[in-house]
């Protein structure tokens, strides 16, 4: 756990600040979503297949998770603001070089690097958590996690508008500079944290193994969320399949603009705050899993229908985001001391299973169909249910166990 240099840690938790740390939050993660809407521009600019340039949002979700896994725990070692900056600072300038890529390898390159280092949310976070007092701490959370999918479904409709009016060079230009606006925001707002531990970096690696071996409660926390992350990473990478070809025909800006849909997951998660504050955690779970597994049916439809679409989206980005809220409060009450490392391994499930979704989602597009994806995202659904299921029967048990005599 960190000691705040700066005294009053409260008092430095305004709503201004939370504010602005939502917005960084938005803007780092939503930074990793510029490609989806913009593949047939991206293709068409260089020349190459639309699936060749749709590989890219499988990489920024590996890059992501790779990130996590690497980069996140170090959040327990350094000087939190400092390392929160800098990573903020190499993702602006790896945009900056995705904005000048003439060819696929540097596509493929800077996307990798972008996505690798934008990681700096994952520390900010339980930062942030950890500066609120415990019965604040949920709220917090559930605000910067508003920022962070507002920011993912914004930054569909924004990169749509520029590549559109301008190109899709501009969309990582604007991007890397405003995240480098922001780096600098950060270490102006931030207090600055002194380490209480004396753990070195094998250390911190080696407890993450402790940590995953040690606590099951956690990996089936990171295994269903992941999964869930994994459902709405297939609807989102077909998405641009779906709406550019018959029988929409929607531009770049139009299929941007339609990601809009899932704003009801901005809604979801202070929602879910409150209700976890509450002590509502199971009855969460319940209605989350059932948005998740019940939204296949108008998805199902999704290319005969545009309104049985946006419905099926609005509920799947509605039950992740407070599912992911939910997970992410119960995983962090494992450890206050370990709450980078606890988020780096929750995270890097996460994102592994929107790497796998993305992946099943290109290649079912191309094999099968929607049908096909629609029918893996359903037994996706399925699996993470079961998964939730178990994690809260052996919560319960562990529970009845301690309190008997």
């Amino acid at each position: 756990m960190e000691k705040i240099v700066e005294p009053n840690a409260e008092n430095i938790l305004s709503k201004s600040f939370i504010f602005i740390m939502a917005m960084t939050c938005g803007i780092c993660a939503g930074s990793n979503y510029y490609n989806q809407p913009l593949i047939y521009s991206i293709a068409e600019a260089l020349k190459v297949n639309a699936d060749q340039v749709a590989l890219t949002i499988v990489i920024s979700q590996l890059s992501y998770a790779v990130g996590l896994f690497i980069l996140v725990p170090l959040g327990d070692f350094f000087e939190k603001r400092s390392y929160i900056c800098l990573l903020m600072c190499c993702t602006g300038l790896a945009q900056v070089g995705l904005s000048l890529s003439q060819t696929l390898p540097a596509l493929y390159g800077f996307t990798f690097l972008a996505t690798f280092f934008s990681i700096a949310t994952q520390v900010l976070v339980p930062f942030a958590a950890g500066l609120a007092s415990p019965k604040k701490s949920p709220q917090v959370v559930g605000t910067l996690m508003s920022g962070l999918f507002l920011g993912i479904l914004l930054a569909r409709s924004i990169a749509g508008l520029l590549s559109t009016v301008w190109s899709w060079h501009a969309v990582y230009l604007v991007s890397g500079i405003v995240i480098l606006v922001f780096a600098w925001v950060m270490w102006v707002k931030l207090p600055v944290a002194r380490k209480s531990h004396q753990l070195n970096i094998l250390q911190i690696y080696g407890s993450l193994f402790s940590l995953a071996v040690h606590q099951p409660h956690l990996l089936r926390r990171g295994l269903a969320g992941g999964i869930g992350f994994g459902i709405l990473a297939l609807i989102f990478t077909t998405m641009t399949f779906i709406l550019a070809n018959e029988p929409y025909h929607f531009n770049d800006f139009q299929i941007g603009l339609f990601g809009i849909v899932g704003l009801a997951g901005v809604f979801a998660t202070p929602w879910a705050g409150k209700k976890i504050a509450a002590g509502l955690e199971n009855k969460i779970a319940v209605i989350c899993m059932g948005l998740l597994i019940s939204a296949w049916i108008p998805l199902f439809f999704a290319q005969q229908s545009l309104v049985a679409y946006a419905v099926g989206v609005i509920m799947a980005y509605f039950g992740l985001s407070a599912f992911h809220v939910l997970n992410q409060n119960l995983v962090y009450r494992i450890s206050a001391e370990a709450r980078s490392r606890i988020n780096s391994i929750y995270m890097t499930l996460y994102f592994g299973g929107a790497a796998l979704g993305s992946f099943i989602a290109v290649y079912a597009w191309k094999h099968w169909g929607w049908e096909a994806c629609a029918a893996l995202g359903l037994a996706m659904a399925m699996v993470s249910f079961m998964i939730d299921r178990l994690d809260f029967y052996e919560m319960n048990k562990i529970a009845k166990q301690e309190k008997a005599p």
